[in-house]
């Protein structure tokens, strides 16, 4: 029998399939000529217990996924022409001589810093970083403050984190926690995301009552939701 299921990931949701069997000893995963990603475990083995095992699996699906799909995850060497998302936005990076900084100039991404320091990636980076947060940091409590009032909902604390495999989460007690990549992507896709954590502090879980309850705020949700399947792997820092 087979059960839809899907594992958050930094740079994609990945959908794959459970499929118990009275015959087999041992979990194991494959991934079919496809796409298709398929978790066989024995009967006696709790859904649970089959999504931890994928979810210690994650960073090696992830892998053979991007063999599969031919996509390389780009790396960042913040140099001088190298493109970055913010909002949706492509911004070009400029590097120049200056009070050390980071800002948005008409289309430039700029770091400002001493010239002596322009080959100093882990500098660079940590500058961009930084300011991305700060931003993310600004820009989410913002809207969650928009939309906590449209839908009448009240949480608790919130975190802007670098989460791995999930774009946000709510806890049992209503904090929320948020990756500070999502400032990456269109505003209106953040916006999705909020809408999602919010829902949680109704529903615990992702059932059709929950996804209709979103739909009431966030109407191009599926939308929102295929844009961070297929982009989700470019925002990276």
């Amino acid at each position: 029998m087979k059960k839809q299921n899907i594992l958050k990931t930094e740079y994609f949701d990945i959908e794959y399939n459970i499929i118990k069997s009275p015959k087999r000893k041992t979990m194991s995963i494959i991934i079919s000529e496809d796409g298709e990603v398929i978790v066989r475990i024995p009967n006696w083995i709790s859904d649970y217990e089959a999504k931890k095992f994928v979810f210690n699996k994650r960073e090696w699906i992830v892998s053979k996924l991007m063999i599969f799909k031919k996509q390389k995850i780009p790396e960042r060497k913040y140099v001088s022409g190298e493109k970055f998302l913010y909002l949706g936005k492509t911004y070009t990076l400029m590097i120049m001589e200056g009070n050390y900084g980071v800002g948005i100039l008409d289309d430039f991404l700029y770091i400002s810093l001493k010239k002596d320091f322009f080959d100093n990636y882990d500098l660079k980076r940590n500058m961009v970083i930084k300011w991305y947060k700060n931003q993310a940091k600004k820009i989410i409590n913002e809207r969650l403050e928009y939309y906590s009032k449209i839908m009448k909902l009240q949480y608790g604390k919130v975190f802007i984190r670098d989460q791995k495999t999930r774009w946000g989460s709510c806890s049992g007690k209503n904090n929320l926690s948020f990756n500070f990549k999502i400032i990456m992507a269109p505003k209106r896709k953040l916006d999705y995301i909020i809408v999602h954590e919010l829902a949680h502090i109704i529903y615990k879980h992702h059932q059709k009552s929950f996804w209709n309850y979103v739909e009431k705020y966030c109407e191009d949700y599926q939308e929102s939701r295929k844009w961070f399947r297929e982009n989700g792997r470019y925002l990276i820092l």
